[in-house]
């Protein structure tokens, strides 16, 4: 008899928080943060590591990890505060250069109402097309913050652009 151990596969998941001002009606930040706590406990049972960004004004800013260890995520997540604009597209990109830095197998939970006003390029057509192949080496899955009747069709004209996932948070909670 011989003893053979099986590793497990280093992952990533990358939780990109739309922080944005539109973020603060209906309590949908707090949905947000709801959704990203579960992610977070998931995580920490499959022992992959976790990283944290918040997208909000002009840009997407790494609030914690990428990390084995979630305390510093939790409290990251519960400390973020929400205002300004909403550049979706600059912290896809931003998402996808750190996985790609990390060298992980990666997951992008997006998180948003995609309401996305601050692009890359012109628009949200351009940014996609620039990132397409970036984005194609990650799984990703967007979770979007509005329900059917009121969502704009933005998180929903990406995920079938990206080949994503695409859920609306008030099915998931």
């Amino acid at each position: 008899m011989e003893k053979i151990r099986i590793g497990r596969a280093e992952s990533l998941f990358i939780i990109l928080l739309d922080a944005s001002s539109s973020m603060r009606m209906n309590r949908k930040i707090q949905f947000a943060k709801s959704l990203a706590w579960a992610v977070l406990k998931r995580s920490y049972e499959k022992r992959c590591h976790v990283a944290l960004m918040a997208f909000r004004g002009d840009a997407a800013s790494l609030v914690a990890g990428p990390t084995g260890s979630i305390i510093a995520v939790e409290d990251a997540l519960a400390h973020l505060p929400a205002g300004g604009t909403t550049p979706l597209t600059p912290a896809l990109r931003d998402a996808a250069l750190l996985a790609k830095k990390e060298g992980k197998s990666s997951v992008l939970v997006v998180v948003s109402d995609g309401r996305g006003n601050v692009f890359i390029g012109g628009s949200l057509e351009e940014d996609v097309r620039l990132m397409e192949k970036e984005l194609a080496a990650s799984r990703i899955i967007f979770v979007n913050a509005e329900t059917r009747s009121r969502s704009l069709g933005i998180l929903e004209t990406l995920s079938a652009r990206l080949g994503a996932e695409h859920f609306y948070l008030d099915d998931l909670l």
